[in-house]
């Protein structure tokens, strides 16, 4: 997490906050490392926290008013200059997905995103972070949990089996059958979407080869400090700043 924050710190500019959330358990471990310009929001332990981070990404809009919620877990890490508009294609979030047809026979997450949708789910949309929504899909989300499961979502999260959900193949999902054209779409095989951080494994640990890499991304080109407006940005919730000069697509629930 550190680097994570550090490579924010570096790199990215125009955004309104950073928001680390953090289970109770460990908080006080976490409060020390997060530093200045972050705000930290503790929530509750969880049986299995896989799952408990999940839930505290999928209720982000209650953690901030921005319009767009950008995700990166703490071993997502920026290494290149990024602003809100990076994140978006002619006003609209853009997304990377795969076919499954494409996948190996190894996807723990399809089913459960197809049973708890209720539709058959065609494309893996945790492919290349970071992860961008707006506002209001978390809380369609929600709403559909309840009206197609009865129980809220936080419940239904955090009482699945091991690996039983998918937070960013439920709301890519979501998104790709409901609201479409509000987002631009790439096709991971394309090449095209903007490479803006780098996705580590952190269970994996960090021996001194990688430490050295990491130790080299978020320093920085020599002199960043002097062209790059010094701001806030964004992290594990991070939110565009609403006076970022960006125009939001209008969000139609029926589109």
């Amino acid at each position: 997490m550190r680097y994570a924050l550090a490579a924010i710190r570096t790199w990215c500019r125009g955004f309104s906050e950073v928001v680390v959330v953090t289970p109770r358990t460990g908080a006080a471990a976490v409060r020390r490392s997060v530093g200045d310009g972050v705000r930290l929001e503790v929530g509750p332990d969880h049986r299995d926290d896989y799952l408990g981070q999940q839930v505290s990404k999928l209720y982000a809009d209650q953690l901030t008013d921005a319009d767009l919620i950008c995700h990166v877990d703490s071993d997502m890490v920026f290494f290149r200059p990024v602003t809100p508009a990076d994140l978006l294609v002619d006003g609209r979030p853009w997304i990377v997905r795969r076919p499954v047809a494409e996948l190996g026979r190894h996807r723990p997450w399809l089913a459960p995103t197809q049973d708890f949708l209720g539709h058959p789910v065609f494309f893996d949309f945790m492919q290349h972070p970071p992860f961008t929504y707006p506002r209001a899909l978390y809380g369609e989300l929600r709403a559909l949990c309840s009206d197609r499961h009865g129980i809220p979502l936080d419940r239904y999260v955090a009482g699945r089996p091991p690996r039983g959900f998918s937070e960013f193949n439920a709301l890519g999902a979501h998104a790709h059958a409901a609201h479409r054209a509000s987002f631009t779409w790439y096709d991971a095989s394309s090449g095209a979407a903007p490479e803006l951080c780098r996705w580590y494994w952190s269970r994996a640990g960090i021996g001194t080869r990688l430490r050295g890499e990491l130790d080299r991304v978020v320093t920085g080109p020599v002199g960043v400090t002097e062209w790059w407006t010094p701001t806030t940005a964004g992290s594990v919730a991070a939110a565009p700043s609403h006076d970022s000069g960006e125009r939001y697509p209008k969000w139609n629930r029926h589109s």
